[in-house]
């Protein structure tokens, strides 16, 4: 193996990671949605507060919420 396939690898098991959670905050959210708060987790409450706090830190926090959008939308 050489490291052009070991990082490929690596990428490639980051980015399945990455869909696996992606799907599991859209069925949080639905399923949140329609029958509210199960087992206690209050996904949207956690998504907003977690998006308030980006926005409430300021240019900083604005800027690295963009980063982060950014480098979420190139994967």
């Amino acid at each position: 193996m050489n490291i052009k396939s070991i990082f490929g690898s690596v990428s490639d098991v980051l980015t399945g990671f990455g869909a696996v959670l992606g799907g599991l905050v859209s069925v949080g959210i639905l399923s949140q949605i329609v029958f509210g708060n199960v087992l206690g987790l209050d996904i949207v409450g956690n998504i907003s507060g977690l998006v308030n706090g980006f926005l409430t830190g300021g240019l900083t926090g604005l800027l690295t919420l963009i980063v982060l959008i950014g480098l979420w939308e190139n994967k």
